[in-house]
């Protein structure tokens, strides 16, 4: 059953035994695992089948203090959330993630990897992410050579797997259609109400638009509204708006939204890949069930302690494509597209990482570049669009290693810092409520750790004959402007007690212990891949702890 709530008497209200709040990953997960058990479920989305001007509204912010991507154009409220723009990357966080360490302080998680890790399998089918298998070298990629294999500073055995992308609206339809859940769209929760002497969550307010209120009440309450929106939630709750201390559920000790963390990310460096590097497989390959997968490049624990290093993944990456002296159709091509679009603002992929294309120059240059060699250009096109048609999986990304050089892209770990957070502001949204302010920033020791680390790959691929590397714009990564804010971590982050984070180990906020939390926003450190395949383990997780 699908129920617009706009079309709700006012004062109306609905009853459950779980209230999913999201409808992403995390919430479809959980809303299909409970299901499948037999439980009542309403799932609450906030935004409709599809975009619309008043959710799209409530998800601007307000800018703070240092720099951030603007958060209405990093997420999406929608029917199967954010997914509907998600590249579809998948990767398990690493031990070094769960492990003490002192020079990345705040840290530290308090269940161990293997606690998650046993619940990757079922992530990896929600996920359609094919088997559970991270090694290169066990998914048919090349032998490395001695040189390689034996290298004890340079790991690239380990691999990032690619969803087809899935997305979550069809899968929660046909939840709704089948009967298995209760789904209502355009309902925004403006916050939860609770027992005053048992600390219970008793119901989700609801405002489908300006003036109207309807309430859901239910025994269990699932927070998988993404990062920034479950901590909105949790600040708005109580009646006290998030001005002070101990405002907000969970927010006795002031900790709801702060160590905000998102994941670095860059190009740097100029590349030339020899034989041995390009025979190596550092491109996308599809493994034997055919997903699409590519190496990625870390250095060893050992190295990342003996350095103080934060963990960091790197890839090849293509050359710069908005300088035109490439002379190469294809990449003149992706810029142009890119720079169009971050101009027109039109699109998911004009802010974060591709948000600099808008900068692009000699834009003659570019268009002469793709007039001299069409062919490439409408070659590529034919590939990238055949699978899109006939339903197979896409090739996930441009990525044409053929040129004269290429670059590393990086994806890094940032440190927690109660510094960065988000609070709620005066100003108010479409539907009156208040709206996130953000501070957040990458610091000059994160910085610093990623041109540290970068340097050393670069080095590593020299001594095992991949690539001769010319990495004299590593001091570049002081200055590049590190706004992604795709991946939202740290923001309600998982503790033993109250003083320390908003969640307990299993998930359930500090003096709520019927508030459920499925979301990146629980990680305590960030790791260096991107949070979908570990968010939607934690929601399998969290819905095991649900009876």
């Amino acid at each position: 059953m699908v129920i617009d709530v706009r079309r709700a008497l006012p004062g109306s209200s609905f009853e459950a035994e779980v209230c999913v709040i999201g409808s992403g990953p995390a919430g479809a997960t959980v809303a299909a695992e409970l299901a499948d058990r037999g439980l009542r479920v309403i799932v609450l989305e906030g935004g409709g089948t599809g975009r619309d001007r008043t959710a799209d509204d409530t998800y601007r912010g307000v800018a703070g203090e240092g720099e951030h991507d603007p958060i209405d154009a990093v997420r999406q409220k929608r029917l199967g959330g954010t997914s509907a723009v998600w590249g579809g990357r998948c990767a398990p966080l690493d031990d070094v993630d769960f492990s003490a360490r002192e020079w990345v302080p705040d840290a530290r998680w308090p269940i161990p990897h293997d606690e998650l890790r046993r619940y990757y399998g079922r992530a990896q089918r929600h996920l359609d992410a094919g088997d559970c298998e991270y090694s290169a070298s066990a998914s048919g990629f090349p032998d490395a050579g001695p040189e390689v294999a034996d290298a004890d500073v340079l790991l690239s055995d380990g691999l990032w797997r690619w969803s087809p992308p899935t997305t979550f609206a069809p899968r929660m339809r046909t939840l709704a259609q089948t009967g298995r859940v209760r789904l209502f769209t355009h309902a925004t929760v403006a916050r939860l109400e609770r027992d005053p002497v048992s600390g219970a969550a008793t119901e989700a307010v609801v405002v489908p638009r300006r003036g109207l209120e309807v309430r859901v009440r239910a025994r269990e309450f699932v927070l998988a509204a993404g990062g920034l929106e479950s901590t909105r939630i949790l600040l708005a709750s109580d009646g006290y708006g998030g001005s002070g201390l101990g405002a907000g559920i969970g927010n006795a000790y002031d900790q709801v939204g702060r160590h905000y963390m998102t994941h670095p990310v860059g190009e740097v460096g100029r590349l030339q890949l020899t034989a041995a590097g390009r025979a190596f497989g550092l491109g996308y390959a599809v493994t034997s069930e055919g997903v699409y997968a590519r190496r990625m490049l870390s250095l060893a624990p050992s190295v990342q302690a003996e350095q103080g290093l934060r963990n960091l993944k790197a890839a090849v990456w293509f050359a710069d494509p908005k300088d035109p002296s490439h002379r190469d159709a294809l990449l003149s091509t992706f810029a142009l597209t890119y720079w169009g679009m971050g101009r027109a603002r039109v699109g998911f992929k004009s802010a974060g990482t591709h948000a600099h294309y808008a900068d692009t120059t000699g834009i003659t240059r570019h268009v002469r570049n793709v007039a001299g060699d069409p062919g490439r250009v409408v070659r590529f096109a034919r590939g990238w669009a055949r699978p899109r048609l006939t339903g197979e999986r896409p090739l996930p990304s441009f990525m044409p290693l053929d040129s004269n050089h290429c670059r590393l892209r990086f994806d890094a770990e940032q440190s927690p810092s109660p510094a960065n957070r988000v609070i709620l502001d005066r100003d108010r949204d479409a539907l009156g409520q208040r709206r996130l302010r953000v501070d957040h920033a990458v610091s000059p020791g994160d910085r610093q750790s990623i041109a540290t680390s970068l340097t050393l790959i670069g080095k590593e691929l020299e001594r095992t004959g991949l690539a001769t590397v010319d990495f004299s714009d590593v001091e570049r990564v002081g200055d590049l402007a590190m706004t992604d804010g795709t991946h939202q971590m740290g923001l309600l982050r998982m503790s033993d007690s109250p003083r320390e984070g908003v969640v307990d180990p299993r998930c359930r906020v500090h003096g709520s212990s019927n508030v459920h939390v499925a979301s990146s926003a629980v990680f305590p450190s960030s790791g260096a891949v991107g949070p979908t395949l570990a968010l939607v383990a934690m929601a399998c997780r969290t819905a095991d702890g649900i009876s």
